[in-house]
């Protein structure tokens, strides 16, 4: 049931409202960018990747240079054969397209140094905050979105990524824009809803490969949990999510599948990372649950394409697991327990500074520190959620696939990425009933420790004492 509005709450003040956190939303982005560019001149403006184009190497230097190669004409083709080796021009798709896309945005109107590329992602993780905040919005309301984007600002496992020219940091906008439009549909399920959500998601796996499984985790309990729609409305919702994630996804697919000798989908990648996950040092060794480079064969040496390497090192990795299969399941705790901090996180520092980019050592302390106090928070967070009648597996699937690419690949601080938007959100609703405890907004405010309604109007099927006013928003029609 939904009460109409209040004449004490005219639309005026909803819009006054939306002006007021916009303003919030704009501090944050200006916050969060003055953090990531603080950063990247304190601490990478001078480093070697950034100064001698000869010595980028890394994912870093993948996206860099793929990025300069769209510029100049040469759509995804292999960079390290084009702009390093020399060896001609190579289709590549070592890494799903839409971070390589965006680099190539500034690399087309000239701007394509790697310092160039290292501004534009400290500005493209800036508006991460402003999407974070809208997406807190969307779960539990105006004040847990202005205190989850405030997080996103100077949370160092956020910032981090966006001096380093990583694919992370548009990973973390579209995981945002997803739990955002997942609130969304949740609360009103709409066709345009439904159709931001697919969208939403089939952008994210262009982003990183394993966000695919996020789709069928939230979607399908969304639409079959839309009660308010008869079956039919339903299934259409349910088509129209499938139809719009797929229109990002699919042209990606089939550039991939007819310019190879072998199948490729959404990466390489993946393939490549069993070469340097499935080797003694990393079931065996002092390295176990990462990566050892040691482990891989000369990639160059391997004749064919990129999808011919890529299929060389998955079998190669395949043999090597069914060889070891009985260590299996201490390599998947270890890895696993190092992505959450659980197992030797003091050891992981040193390899995250020096090996992942992640310097100084200094960063990575803080951005261990801010975790544990956010990861403890975020579960008080879910269990208010939960008790506000608020669902809580659109920020919990984030997690699930995280968790899995460290079950298959290694257990790598920056894989978790996605669920640290989620993180971030759930951490700012315990902090925001503090906040409303020690200072209190207004007359009539919710009460300390309870979760102000959310954008798009009240939890479906919640108890009508939290059914509230829902002023300058209209809802589609639905068929009864």
């Amino acid at each position: 049931m939904r009460v109409e509005s209040s004449p004490d709450a005219p639309a005026s003040d909803d819009r006054h409202e939306l002006r007021t956190f916009c303003y919030w939303m704009l501090g944050a982005v200006a916050l969060g960018l003055a953090v990531r560019l603080g950063y990247a001149y304190g601490f990478k403006w001078d480093q070697p990747i950034a100064v001698a184009a000869d010595q980028i190497g890394g994912d870093a230097g993948y996206y860099h240079y793929q990025a300069n190669a769209i510029a100049e004409g040469l759509w995804f083709v292999d960079p390290w054969s084009w702009a390093l080796r020399g060896t001609g021009v190579h289709p590549g798709a070592e890494h799903p397209p839409l971070y390589t896309l965006f680099l190539a945005i500034p690399s087309s109107l000239g701007f394509d140094t790697f310092r160039q590329h290292v501004i534009a992602g400290c500005i493209l993780g800036s508006l991460t905050c402003g999407v974070v905040g809208f997406a807190g919005r969307a779960v539990a309301g105006r004040r847990v979105g202005i205190v989850a984007a405030l997080l996103a600002a100077i949370y160092a496992n956020l910032w981090v990524n966006d001096a380093l020219v990583m694919s992370e940091t548009i990973t973390a906008l579209m995981a945002a824009f997803v739990v955002w439009f997942a609130y969304w549909f949740w609360r009103d399920p709409s066709m345009r809803n439904a159709m931001l959500f697919g969208f939403a998601c089939g952008l994210a796996a262009l982003t990183r490969a394993e966000l695919i499984v996020y789709f069928p985790i939230v979607a399908l309990p969304l639409v079959l949990g839309a009660r308010k729609l008869v079956t039919r409305e339903r299934v259409r919702r349910g088509v129209a999510i499938v139809v719009l994630a797929a229109i990002p996804v699919l042209p990606w697919v089939v550039f991939n599948m007819v310019r190879f000798n072998n199948p490729v989908t959404l990466s390489t990648g993946g393939d490549f990372t069993f070469g340097n996950t499935y080797c003694d040092s990393t079931f065996y060794g002092d390295r176990l649950g990462w990566w050892d480079l040691t482990c891989m064969d000369d990639r160059w040496q391997i004749e064919g394409d990129e999808s011919d390497q890529a299929l060389h090192f998955r079998e190669e990795g395949l043999e090597y697991l069914s060889d070891n299969l009985d260590r299996f399941p201490v390599v998947v705790a270890a890895r696993v327990g190092r992505m959450w901090e659980l197992y030797d996180p003091i050891g992981k520092l040193r390899w995250d500074s020096f090996e992942m980019g992640r310097s100084p050592n200094t960063v990575t302390r803080v951005a261990l520190a801010q975790f544990y106090v956010l990861a403890i928070l975020a579960v008080v967070g879910l269990v208010m959620l939960r008790r506000r009648h608020i669902i809580i597996y659109p920020l919990l699937a984030l997690a699930v696939a995280c968790t899995l690419a460290a079950v298959v690949a290694f257990g790598g601080t920056r894989y978790r990425v996605p669920a640290e938007v989620g993180i971030v959100i759930a951490a700012a609703v315990p902090l925001c009933a503090l906040l409303e405890r020690w200072f209190p907004t207004r007359r009539g405010a919710p009460p300390a420790g309870a979760v102000e309604p959310a954008e798009g109007g009240p939890a479906p099927g919640a108890p009508e004492d939290d059914v509230v006013p829902d002023e300058g928003r209209t809802q589609e029609p639905v068929a009864t």
